[in-house]
């Protein structure tokens, strides 16, 4: 049975390309278990290659436990390859993800989460999981260069709209799952999120109960406002009135910033305050003790977010925890059984956790003992 010729103009290291084509033959069974493949200088010839490119390439399978090399009599088919077949995962970055430079602590608490969940999830379902670096495509030859790369991998794991270009050309030769942020899918991405319209619910429901008239939602520019937007939506239903057009928008990057949301508490007095953006939140708690002021005393504030900038605050505040551990595993989970079972490749939303703080009777409808 003659083999495939190797792509040797390709980056892809060709140990890697003969490992991918002999791994296809046994799980396809074209090589059985228990058949006696060729000898190492047979393979040598066929692929053109030197015995030590060959030996690589048998190194790898052997690691997978797919074949065996029995001294003098050969290497076999190992019988092993009818147990469930390991999948490779990749988990794509672009540098600045993980530099100490770039991010808050709130994505950095929400990396880990992922991290931890991607990793757990991998070990739960058998799924060799690697964490690849990618720059950004400057030429079509790196796109080129980084779709090889991908291709050996039976499914690929982005997060948001990082590395966009490489994501949406991944995804029309493999499966590709996206972590969501707030600008939504890319085409072709199979979207891993929490269940956002549920969790904007939710939070309705919440201000429906408090007993609150005044209401703001904080976000910073150049940010997706979509869940600020229904924030308002729904308070203008409610017949609540607005402080200001109901968003205040202020960069954590303003010198500024503190002084400025003093003034807009002194301004607008409002008494429930959401934390679009989560990294505003220990800015706006700074402001409010300038002033005098008590979260859950003096306006309720709440938002969605990993936790990691909500943790310590006090007095607590109440917030719709994002689920990001349990995403990851559930994606590792759906990402495994659709492979192995040729089903459509679906993720389930999940529903986020309600973590209540301290709320003051003023704002409950009680009365004070």
């Amino acid at each position: 049975m003659n083999l495939p010729p190797l792509r040797k103009d390709e980056s892809r290291p060709l140990p890697d390309q003969i490992s991918d084509i002999l791994r296809e033959k046994i799980e396809l069974g074209e090589y059985p278990p228990g058949k006696k493949l060729k000898t190492i200088r047979q393979f040598a010839t066929e692929f053109a290659v030197s015995p030590v490119t060959v030996i690589k390439a048998l190194d790898i399978l052997e690691e997978e436990t797919l074949i065996e090399r029995v001294p003098i009599k050969g290497i076999f088919v190992s019988g092993r390859t009818e147990q469930k077949k390991q999948l490779t995962a990749c988990f794509a970055f672009p540098e600045k993800q993980l530099s100490p430079n770039y991010g808050s602590a709130e994505n950095w608490g929400l990396n880990l989460e992922l991290f931890r969940g991607l990793s757990a999830g991998a070990m739960q379902n058998n799924v060799n999981l690697q964490f690849v670096y990618f720059e950004q495509a400057s030429t079509p030859e790196l796109l080129k260069k980084q779709l090889a790369i991908l291709e050996k991998f039976d499914f690929v794991v982005f997060t948001g709209n990082q590395l966009e270009e490489l994501q949406e050309k991944a995804a029309q030769q493999q499966p590709v799952y996206g972590i969501v942020s707030g600008t939504g899918a890319i085409p072709g991405v199979i979207p891993v999120d929490y269940d956002r319209a549920d969790a904007m619910k939710r939070i309705h429901d919440y201000l429906k109960k408090c007993s609150v008239s005044k209401v703001v939602s904080f976000v910073m520019p150049n940010v997706a406002r979509n869940r600020s937007e229904i924030f308002v939506r729904n308070a203008e239903q409610e017949g609540l009135s607005l402080c200001g057009n109901g968003i205040f928008e202020i960069s954590r990057h303003d010198p500024e910033r503190i002084e400025k949301i003093r003034d807009f508490l002194l301004k607008y007095k409002p008494e429930f305050i959401f934390i679009d953006t989560t990294e505003l939140i220990t800015d706006l708690y700074g402001a409010a003790f300038e002033l005098g002021l008590f979260p859950g005393m003096d306006f309720i504030v709440t938002g969605i977010s990993g936790g990691m900038m909500y943790n310590g605050l006090f007095p607590a505040p109440s917030y719709f925890r994002i689920p990001r551990f349990d995403m990851a595993m559930q994606l590792m989970k759906c990402a495994s059984e659709s492979i192995l079972s040729g089903k459509t490749p679906v993720v389930p939303e999940l529903e986020v956790e309600f973590i209540e703080g301290k709320i003051f009777k003023k704002y409950t409808g009680e009365k004070e003992s």
